[in-house]
């Protein structure tokens, strides 16, 4: 059997900071080529503010389809982030974009709103019990994901918490191991420069 794809899909309204620039010297009349755009994800941070996290989205799109500075669009497309860097990045096309507002929503109303989902290769795992030590425990998993070259590998953290499953399903977790995940793009871990994702709904792909 083949192994699954483990590319990470995002959704996410994004408001662009910078002209579209054309990554290909000469574009025919009526062509598509790709396009690259400045913009920025909202993410939760501490004590309830937010912060903006810059990323570049990287579009296959005809002349008359690139994203306007300063307008917000809604983004779906494959999910990538250097890992040296912490640079991230969206390749989308003018079928995966959609334009929202010419004038930017309040960022707090798009904190941890982004949807990504996902199969990744499981890395690390932790369970950690609740501050109350009531024998209630979430569970937190490092998975690796492929970037648009497959040679190259990047890490999200996928925290449960109370999508934890039960113990019982914990035997099929185990490191190098294959899961789907969905769920919220949270936040981002400041030391390692990885996203932190809620999760929503996972499944152990065996292979």
């Amino acid at each position: 059997m083949a192994t699954p794809d483990l590319t990470a899909t995002i959704n996410a309204i994004l408001t662009t900071t910078s002209d579209t620039t054309l990554l290909r010297a000469i574009l025919a009349d009526g062509g598509v080529a790709w396009h690259k755009t400045d913009a920025v994800l909202i993410l939760n941070g501490v004590g309830g503010q937010h912060v903006t996290w810059p990323l570049k989205a990287f579009g296959y799109l005809m002349a008359n389809d690139v994203l306007t500075w300063d307008w917000t669009y809604n983004i779906h497309g494959d999910f990538g982030q250097d890992s040296e860097s912490g640079n991230a990045f969206i390749k989308h096309s003018s079928l995966t974009q959609s334009l929202v507002a010419t004038v930017a929503p309040q960022p707090q109303e798009l904190a941890g709103k982004a949807m990504i989902s996902g199969i990744g290769k499981v890395v690390k795992v932790n369970i950690d019990l609740t501050k109350e030590d009531d024998g209630v425990w979430h569970l937190t998993v490092h998975a690796e994901h492929e970037v648009f070259d497959p040679e190259k590998q990047f890490e999200i953290i996928y925290r449960f918490g109370n999508f934890s499953p039960e113990l019982s399903e914990m035997k099929d977790i185990q490191l190098d191991s294959l899961m789907y995940f969905q769920g919220t793009v949270h936040s981002k871990d400041e030391e390692s420069k990885h996203i932190i994702v809620q999760v929503l709904h996972h499944t152990v792909v065996l292979v």
